[in-house]
């Protein structure tokens, strides 16, 4: 066969093999194989919802909720595991699917400038889109949404008592639900005095609709929002739902490239473009770094991850660093050294910022906030305690000398 003849079968090939690609999306879409995403999912399911921020391309859609830009072909699903093209729409297959509710200090999320000593209702529902080998809520964040449990037990109230000598003391009821919506939520949070909703132990990026809906209803309600998230997040969902958030803290896994790539499956890149726009937004943010040993501790990666946070966010900006315990894919890895989180507390200090903290080491120096002007103990904590608050009452000022603590207070 001549090179003209040859060219010309091969385009022929081509058009046949892609007309034959978009009849079979076609024929697939139109007539779905039995004993699928249908049978896993009745229409009726409470938890299926229209999902938000996708475009349809080529024979099937891409996601746009996160910076994966996951292309789903029919009957697909994104990294998260819980987002699916259906019939050529993006679907959530969590809505109101709670995994893990509790009623928590706020110091566990850990939220350390707003309402010391309060509680917060903390929701997580399955999935999320990145893949931390040391993740420590894996068995919420790393499962499918049909392995999630059927029902769940949730807070529903919290009624104080008495003890004989006049001692109060909380009894916290619970129910038991298979569907969690935004009201029961709002209604629960109320109920067991919590002054604030947290979206928190997976990612609540991928549970975008079922956040965005309890946060609207929450805020109505008076309560506060706390996004406990990785920033995984594209900017245009994340604009809209800036407004809603009084809180969000970022777990900002590293500082380099490399480690983001093996340790995450992400990048870091657009974790720090999400730390930039809640900084030009204005909205409170709160930095954990997870200090992992022999991954991410070294006095190299932690003195930029300071200083780009005192440059780009400010010296006001709190930041953890948190103790790493063996869990999951790094069970292997022994736990964070307290002479490692010391030394990362005194590096982010003399890089400028003003509250640097220790995280998950009970008794430590570093879980309490000190004045940066005068450096007097304004709160002081052991683990999620509150044994001292100087703030609330001052509404966030430094009872000695006047200094402005920022936070919400």
């Amino acid at each position: 066969m001549s090179p003209k003849g040859r060219a010309a079968a091969a385009i022929l090939w081509a058009v046949s093999a892609a007309a034959l690609a978009a009849a079979a999306a076609a024929l697939i879409a139109f007539y779905p194989p039995p004993s699928t995403f249908a049978t896993l999912y009745p229409p009726q399911s409470p938890h299926i919802r229209d999902g938000r921020f996708a475009r349809p391309v080529c024979n099937g859609v891409q996601c746009k909720l996160c910076p994966y830009d996951c292309f789903l072909p029919e009957g697909a699903r994104g990294v998260c595991k819980v987002r699916i093209n259906y019939g050529g729409k993006i679907k959530t297959l969590i809505y109101s699917q709670a995994a893990a509710v509790h009623v928590d200090p706020i110091e566990k999320k850990p939220v350390y400038h707003m309402y010391p000593g309060s509680l917060i209702y903390s929701v997580a529902a399955p999935g999320c889109n990145l893949s931390c080998k040391g993740c420590q809520n894996w068995e919420i964040s790393q499962m499918y949404p049909e392995q999630s449990p059927r029902r769940v037990t949730v807070p529903s109230a919290l009624q104080v008592k008495f003890l004989p000598d006049g001692r109060p003391y909380g009894e916290l009821r619970t129910v038991e639900t298979g569907s969690l919506s935004p009201e029961d939520i709002v209604r629960y949070a109320l109920a067991t005095r919590s002054k604030a909703v947290a979206y928190t132990y997976s990612e609540p990026a991928v549970f975008y609709e079922y956040m965005y809906d309890t946060a609207c209803l929450a805020r109505k309600a008076g309560l506060k929002n706390v996004m406990v998230s990785a920033g995984y997040i594209n900017p245009e969902p994340l604009a809209e739902l800036l407004p809603l958030m009084d809180v969000v803290k970022i777990d900002l896994k590293g500082f380099n490239e490399k480690f983001y790539r093996e340790y995450t499956g992400g990048r870091l890149e657009p974790v720090k473009r999400t730390l930039l726009e809640l900084k030009k937004k204005g909205v409170l943010t709160e930095v954990v770094n997870l200090v992992v040993p022999g991954l991410n501790d070294s006095e190299e990666d932690l003195a930029a991850l300071s200083s780009w946070i005192k440059e780009n966010l400010g010296e006001n900006t709190p930041l953890f660093f948190s103790r790493f315990t063996p869990n999951y894919l790094a069970s292997e890895i022994p736990p964070t050294p307290l002479a490692t989180l010391e030394k990362a507390r005194a590096v982010a200090l003399k890089s400028g910022l003003r509250f640097v903290y220790a995280g998950n080491v009970p008794g430590s120096a570093g879980e309490n906030t000190y004045c940066p002007k005068c450096g007097k103990v304004l709160i002081r904590r052991y683990g999620f305690a509150v044994l001292e608050d100087h703030l609330t009452a001052t509404r966030g000022r430094c009872p000695w000398d006047g200094t402005k603590i920022p936070g919400i207070w």
